[in-house]
């Protein structure tokens, strides 16, 4: 904003009409200043608008659209994965000087809490105030009250602007930069709530460098990391034998990284142990004594306990004395188990009625494409097929008709003795008066090696030739 009011105080551009270039205007700006807010003198002038302007300002303001003066940007927060919507900002006063905390909303319904530091932004908090889905579409800020409004197409939140408690240690509320909070000495609490005069020693705040490494070893508050090993507890966990468990390992911090400790000594991937890529060690229970295993957060060269183990190998009967008490946590799995303590993550009555429908699902799916890879595989077959189906629905086939070897002529007179010319079967005249009188053709018998029977190969209609001159007859 300094940028923005140092760029419109500053001097005007005018167009040169003749050459069309830009030059720099130095002669006097009349009053009230073009582009400026309507001040008290103004006001004494009967100035109270925009519209009330003189005459002079508003011709001047024609020609001088432009200022001399450059504001240069620069990228403040950049997130590949988040696309965000609405922001609010907060200028807070720390213990050192002020900043501006920005809230800013997504379009998948989270809170992304960030200060301003230097040339870059440092997110503090995510929060998820809505669904997946469902877009931050307004954020109001009440900062009398400390409080957040969250608004989308669903409904309305109200979060608080800091929640100091969060950090448990001096290192957690040191790293997390939060200019709403500070180190006490014995806890992290509100900047408000600071009294330089009550306090029995300084609060601790870092937004710019947090070297907690320094402050939080050097003062008379005292760190996870200057805690006595009898202090921090070993929770002890049971196993039973020949299986696979894992142990947790939370950080507050996204921005921090895990540090595994088997006795004193950083874990290497081996038989026994390996660390996830969630964090989590995975432990095998085959030994009887496993050791101490240590989870420790590095960030910004500060490192500090968050989860210590003593797990132990026992066997069934000693196991289940051990849960009927229900002093010791047991973890009896051969898969993946939850984090000692936790709920576990394979329950025994796991049901796999879903992969049974996943599979009886794609076995149909297979067959259909089996089915339909048969088909067209063989559709030349199947065309000839429903071809010759078809023909045979409209013109049922029948067998072809042997007759049996005349004896008898057909014009009753008997054969002759000697062979005749032979010129075909003729046809009777009708109605014709008198006695018949046969031709010597007529009176020859059909001879019966003349006459054979045709079938069609595409449509068997059996046809039947009779003698050399007559024409086909369909029987």
């Amino acid at each position: 904003m300094r940028d923005v009011q140092r760029a419109f105080s500053g001097l005007y551009k005018e167009v040169n009409r003749e050459t069309q270039q830009w030059y720099t205007v130095t002669h006097p700006v009349p009053s009230p200043r073009p582009g400026a807010c309507i001040t008290n003198s103004a006001r004494e002038r009967k100035i109270s608008s925009s519209l009330q302007l003189p005459d002079r300002v508003l011709n001047f303001l024609k020609d001088h659209f432009l200022m001399d003066g450059q504001v240069r940007s620069h990228l403040l927060l950049l997130q590949p994965q988040a696309r965000y919507q609405r922001v609010v900002v907060h200028r807070v006063p720390g213990l050192q000087r002020t900043y501006d905390v920005l809230f800013l909303g997504t379009s998948d319904g989270w809170l992304h809490k960030a200060v301003s530091v230097g040339h870059g932004v440092h997110i503090i908090e995510e929060l998820q105030i809505f669904s997946s889905g469902q877009p931050v579409q307004n954020l109001l800020l009440d900062a009398d009250r400390g409080l957040l409004y969250g608004a989308s197409h669903s409904g309305v939140v109200q979060v608080p602007v800091a929640n100091c408690s969060l950090y448990q240690s001096c290192g957690d509320c040191l790293l997390a930069r939060d200019p709403y909070c500070a180190w006490s000495g014995s806890s992290c609490k509100h900047v408000s709530l600071y009294r330089p005069a009550m306090a029995s020693r300084p609060w601790i705040q870092d937004i710019e460098g947090a070297n907690a490494r320094e402050l939080c070893n050097t003062s008379s508050s005292k760190a996870r990391t200057s805690v006595p090993r009898g202090e921090k507890h070993c929770e002890p966990v049971q196993f039973q034998p020949h299986t696979v468990n894992t142990l947790a390992c939370p950080l507050l911090s996204n921005l921090a990284t895990r540090l595994w400790l088997h006795n004193g000594v950083p874990i290497n991937a081996s038989a026994s142990c390996h660390v996830l890529s969630t964090g989590d060690l995975l432990l095998v229970g085959s030994q009887q004594e496993l050791g101490e295993f240590q989870c420790w957060s590095l960030e910004e060269g500060f490192r500090q306990l968050e989860a210590s183990y003593c797990p132990k190998v026992v066997e069934d009967a000693v196991a289940d004395r051990a849960d009927q008490s229900g002093s010791v946590p047991v973890i009896n799995t051969s898969r993946v188990s939850a984090p000692a303590g936790g709920k576990a993550s394979w329950g025994a009555d796991k049901s796999y009625w879903t992969e049974f429908l996943v599979m009886c699902a794609l076995f149909v799916f297979a067959m259909v494409l089996f089915i339909l890879f048969f088909l067209y595989r063989h559709r030349g077959g199947m065309k000839v097929f429903l071809k010759q189906g078809e023909c045979a629905s409209v013109h049922p086939k029948t067998r072809p008709v042997v007759l049996p070897p005349e004896t008898r002529p057909l014009n009753g007179v008997g054969p002759p003795s000697t062979p005749l010319d032979h010129r075909g079967y003729q046809a009777l005249s009708d109605s014709s008066p008198g006695p018949r009188v046969f031709t010597e053709s007529e009176k020859r018998p059909l001879s019966i090696q003349d006459s054979f029977v045709e079938v069609s190969p595409v449509c068997p209609r059996p046809r039947v030739r009779l003698g050399s001159e007559i024409r086909d007859s369909v029987v």
